[in-house]
């Protein structure tokens, strides 16, 4: 269930980067691609994080009279990463759509 709101959250994010670039460059606005590259950033970078390899992080604090530690090897936010790969994967894809619009009026 939680990977369904999350593919709704890349859905909207996706959704959101088409229709500024389409605002801004005044192209015709096709959302589909930016909507599911979206999703696949945003539950591929959620679900693909605690698998990334990182350095320990070792966390201790006290409760009543007992000390609790807690080491991690992962990147502990993994909704920072599912966030950047929504935003960056239609982002690159608008980029190429623009470069290669550019290209082929130029030749």
């Amino acid at each position: 269930m939680p990977y369904l709101l999350e593919a709704v959250i890349g859905l909207a994010i996706g959704a959101w980067i088409a229709i500024l670039v389409s605002f801004f460059t005044k192209r015709p606005l096709q959302l589909l691609y930016d909507m599911v590259l979206g999703a696949v950033g945003y539950v591929g970078g959620a679900a693909a994080t605690p698998y990334i390899p990182w350095h320990r992080n070792t966390i201790t604090y006290r409760v009543g009279n007992s000390i609790i530690s807690s080491t991690t090897k992962h990147f502990q936010y993994p909704l920072r990463v599912a966030f950047a790969l929504a935003v960056l994967l239609p982002v690159l894809y608008e980029l190429y759509r623009l470069f290669l619009k550019r290209s082929s009026t130029s030749t």
